[in-house]
């Protein structure tokens, strides 16, 4: 295939912005700023939005410019080859430049907003160069509506009602519930034991499912109830919101709602983003100087993942967590002790002791959260 002067010009041009771009890139406070001011938004919030708009514009912007480094396909073979190897050798390039700048491969969670903009920038610019833009605008518009229709958050009605439900069940032991470690596993068998005798009685996962939203909602963050159809100011919130204060795992408040949050996260969307999300919250509070990145936090996250895994992977599993729980609670089998992980590290303090995320000692510290994991009965999958 024939490669004329802008096809190298425009691969040049690709080639040295992935090699000037920092890494890892990070938005200025300026901008932050006025993402604050135009959303109404807090800081962090602001931070991150602005953080993940600088990479899929610049990233974006990349995959555009390299689909201009081939030479246009004349049979529509040849036209669908560029569609699926062209992106793949581009990101494939854009990790190989990072990893050498950061000295490490870079985590996946970290990775995934600059590849997807990137692969969406090329398909763009190919989908220009061979279809036109109204083809290419309507094909983009009907994809991200897929994507977006594939991934948003949510629940069906039935799983909605018996969260509500538990729910219920969460706000009537309220006033019953013994404070602290004691209080977390009393709220966990009250949630995954049998509801009273009905008519319809739902799948042993479908229980667990609504145990573990429930408990996201009560102990996590009221928020997730706008994914189960329900006002997140309603009474039966407010009043199962109610536990949230004085329940704790290994002393720490902190702790207990990072796993019911994590928890329910992997329920209504997927391990994968669930385990990013408490990454990249982590990460957040380092750079916006908030309470700083914990491994322990991050041990509380991956935990909550876990234990929802284990909990609904199938009806098997989910008959034996019930019958666990209806035997008694033991801390250990569903957390470890964790408080030996370094805590509160600014970014300064993360990049001089670790050198970023997906180092070699990030890597060895991931393992041991994992190791000590592996080690609690109810976290492992049958």
């Amino acid at each position: 295939m024939f490669v004329s002067a802008k096809n190298k010009v425009a691969a040049l041009l690709v080639l040295l912005a992935l090699i000037l771009v920092p890494a890892p890139l990070l938005p200025p406070l300026a901008l932050a700023g006025k993402v604050q001011a135009i959303f109404g938004i807090g800081w962090k919030s602001a931070y991150l939005m602005a953080a993940i708009g600088l990479q899929v514009v610049l990233y974006g912007s990349l995959g555009v410019v390299a689909s201009f480094a081939v030479g246009a396909a004349k049979e529509r073979r040849g036209r669908w080859m560029q569609l699926l190897v062209v992106p793949l050798v581009v990101v494939g390039i854009a990790i190989a430049v990072r990893s050498l700048k950061l000295g490490h491969v870079p985590m996946l969670a970290n990775a995934a907003v600059p590849i997807v903009a990137c692969v969406l920038g090329m398909l763009i610019g190919l989908g220009f160069r061979q279809h036109g833009w109204r083809v290419t605008l309507g094909s983009m518009l009907v994809l991200s509506s897929g994507m977006l229709w594939a991934y948003w958050p949510g629940v069906s009605s039935d799983l909605g009602r018996a969260t509500e439900m538990q729910l219920r069940r969460i706000a009537e032991a309220a006033s019953r519930l013994p404070n602290g470690e004691e209080r977390f596993g009393v709220l966990l068998q009250t949630v995954f034991a049998p509801m009273p005798a009905a008519s319809t009685r739902p799948s042993a996962v479908e229980h667990n499912r609504a145990a573990i939203l429930a408990l996201g909602i009560a102990v996590g963050h009221e928020r997730l109830s706008r994914y189960v159809g329900l006002n997140r100011n309603s009474e039966l919130v407010r009043m199962a919101v109610g536990v949230r204060s004085g329940t704790t795992l290994r002393g720490r408040d902190d702790w207990a709602r990072h796993y019911c949050l994590s928890a329910a996260l992997a329920v209504v969307e997927n391990p994968f983003v669930s385990d990013a999300g408490g990454l990249i919250k982590e990460e957040l509070d380092a750079l916006t100087h908030g309470s700083g990145f914990s491994f322990g936090d991050l041990a509380a996250d991956r935990a909550g993942v876990r234990f929802a895994e284990a909990a609904t992977q199938s009806e098997k599993a989910a008959d034996a967590m019930q019958v666990r729980l209806g035997n008694g609670y033991t801390v250990d089998d569903f957390f470890p002790k964790i408080s030996d992980l370094p805590e509160n590290l600014t970014l300064e303090q993360f990049r001089q002791d670790y050198g970023g995320v997906g180092s070699q000692r990030y890597r060895e510290t991931f393992r041991e959260i994992e190791t000590r994991l592996d080690a609690c009965a109810a976290l492992a999958l049958p």
